[in-house]
């Protein structure tokens, strides 16, 4: 079994593969709109390649090379169509979201806003919604709307589009999930999406006998690379359903796996936990996950007690704890940095007052002073450094730092940005850090290499520093969480804020309760995650605060946005979400 090579690119995987094998089916689509049990649309490789090629023929008429096309596509075929449409026609493909009111329409505003499409594609069902928002952007000259299901796929068998992929040429904007308020898009060029299709499929191990299932969104770069990118590249089917699907349902995606014996899936911790709180026993008899090989788990912090659920509910299954493949990336290095190892997962346990200061000192697991992190793989085909942030040295072993990342993958830089480009992508180190071989891009990441493996310990910007000594949120919330059985895993904040008079920095947590109807007395479950931090932390908290589900602001791909939420603490505006009680 040898694993699949990556060609060039995928308008070039797309068009050989529509002349070597039309009729074979490359994605299928499983809609829950209309149909509880899911109705299925198959897509041929034929079919998918003359979609593009007039969703091109479209865009050349009304576009020039460099022009931007944001997609705003359901999460259908159309989506898939409209940005290899875009690859085809040399438009730099925005890949946004349909504006379906399930999300904030400010961040499809403030993005497009910044990369000023000249045409944006939709489809009939969102064409008044896409309309609106195009009113509203700035400029004497709205984008021309464009519907792709509307398109003749006809057309694309008699369009001549002359334009090739250049490798150094840039493919797509990515917007990130974070800040609403100043969005940038990425520039991930040809050679990028190659070389980073090209790491997934030699660190996942995908073969020609790989099945892909999945439900991440097509907008996220995890999703665009795993979900479209590596099954078109690589030539393996794919079977795909719409994330809100999944949310409404999670043993959908393990009904997916089971009945087209997936081999390769991904999904961020959350949903491990979602599926373990929310699968039932009954109506899962028949599931059977023995096929799945590497279930990808990225783009929020890995926890070690989500995989030990996820293991342990559906072991009898035939779910196997190896298939585990924690994961770490960024959209700035499109998508993969390091991939799990094809084993067991690594689980460290460290000295929490050690990691305050920057060293790693492991104990013995379960130990109560220690905090668990889990080790996200090794180097896909890549450079990773730990470098300490302030002096860009580098970190010697035994000690954390700030991750550093050098590569093919590594994106262009941030379009339109060229001083926040020059910041993040274009770090030199000191000189004892490898100088050679260019400039590094600046992950905000922290944490250690050990054995040659990556384990993360928490974001450069969201470190607490309080009396002296550092303290990780990630680390905090899990305490946090675990305080008390009322609080909901996987939603809670942890944030400093200045006390009012002396300006001294303290620490303020907001956590959801899971059924805030059923929690009787408030203030205990406030003293629960006080008495915790205290005792786990030696941390005395300036206040915990209480909310109702959803209260927290999340990005798009499920992480926290602690900084938000803050601002939402300081301005008195979770007073409606706050949950009665004393604090």
């Amino acid at each position: 079994m040898t694993v699949v090579d990556a060609p060039t690119g995928l308008v070039a995987a797309i068009r050989e593969a529509a002349v070597q094998c039309p009729d074979t089916v490359a994605m299928t689509f499983v809609d829950y709109s209309t149909d509880r049990t899911g109705v299925a649309e198959e897509v041929t490789y034929g079919q998918l390649n003359d979609r593009a090629r007039a969703v091109a023929g479209a865009l050349s008429a009304s576009s020039a090379p460099g022009d931007r096309a944001a997609i705003l596509c359901p999460h259908t075929a159309d989506y898939v169509a409209a940005l290899l449409g875009c690859l085809y026609a040399g438009v730099l493909a925005v890949p946004l979201y349909a504006p379906d009111g399930f999300r904030t329409d400010d961040r499809l505003h403030l993005a497009m806003a910044d990369c000023a499409p000249t045409v944006v594609l939709t489809t009939t069902a969102y064409e008044d919604q896409t309309e609106a928002l195009c009113g509203k952007l700035p400029g004497s000259r709205a984008p021309q709307v464009v519907r792709v299901d509307r398109i003749d796929p006809a057309l694309g068998r008699s369009v001549v589009l002359p334009v090739v992929e250049y490798p150094d040429t840039t493919a797509y904007l990515q917007y990130t999930s974070g800040s609403t308020r100043n969005p940038a898009g990425i520039e991930v060029t040809h050679q990028n999406l190659a070389a980073g299709a090209a790491q997934l499929c030699g660190g996942l191990g995908i073969d020609e006998r790989a099945r892909i299932t999945g439900w991440l969104p097509f907008f996220h770069d995890m999703g665009l690379l795993l979900m479209i990118a590596v099954p078109l590249i690589a030539r393996v089917p794919a079977v795909l359903m719409a994330p809100f699907a999944f949310v409404q349902q999670p043993a959908r995606w393990l009904r997916l796996i089971s009945a087209h014996r997936a081999t390769h899936t991904v999904s961020p911790n959350f949903g491990l936990d979602l599926c373990v709180d929310r699968v039932a026993e009954r109506g899962t008899e028949r599931l059977d996950l023995s096929s799945l090989r590497t279930l990808v788990n990225g783009s929020e912090p890995v926890r070690a007690p989500s995989l030990q659920r996820f293991s342990d509910r559906f072991a009898g299954y035939g779910f196997r704890p190896e298939a585990h493949c924690p994961s770490y990336g960024l959209a700035e290095a499109t998508l993969a940095v390091t991939l799990g190892t094809r084993h067991a997962p690594r689980v460290l346990t460290l000295d929490r007052a050690a990691l305050a200061e920057n060293r790693v000192l492991p104990l013995q697991e379960g130990d109560p002073a220690g905090y668990p992190v889990v080790g996200c793989g090794v180097p896909a085909d890549q450079e990773v450094r730990i470098v300490e942030p302030r002096t860009r040295a580098r970190v010697p072993a035994g000690g954390t730092g700030e991750v550093w990342v050098r590569g093919a993958n590594v994106c262009a830089g941030y379009w339109g940005h060229p001083e926040r480009t020059a910041k993040v992508f274009g770090a030199h180190p000191a000189a004892d850090v490898d100088a050679a071989g260019g400039p590094w891009l600046r992950t905000g990441d922290l944490g250690f290499l050990d054995g040659g493996e990556l384990f993360l310990t928490g974001r450069l910007k969201d470190l607490i520093v309080v009396d002296g000594r550092n303290h990780h949120p990630a680390d905090l919330e899990l305490t946090v969480q675990e305080a008390d059985t009322a609080l909901r895993r996987g939603h809670v904040a942890a944030f400093p804020a200045a006390l009012p008079g002396d300006g001294a920095e303290r620490v303020v947590v907001v956590a959801e309760l899971d059924r805030p109807r059923d929690v009787a007395d408030p203030a205990r479950v406030r003293a629960d995650v006080r008495t915790a931090l205290l005792a786990r932390h030696s941390l005395d908290l300036s206040d915990v605060v209480l909310v109702r589900r959803g209260a927290i602001p999340k990005t798009t791909s499920g992480k926290i946005r602690r900084s938000a939420c803050r601002e939402l603490y300081l301005s008195g505006a979770l007073a409606d979400a706050t949950v009665d009680g004393a604090r």
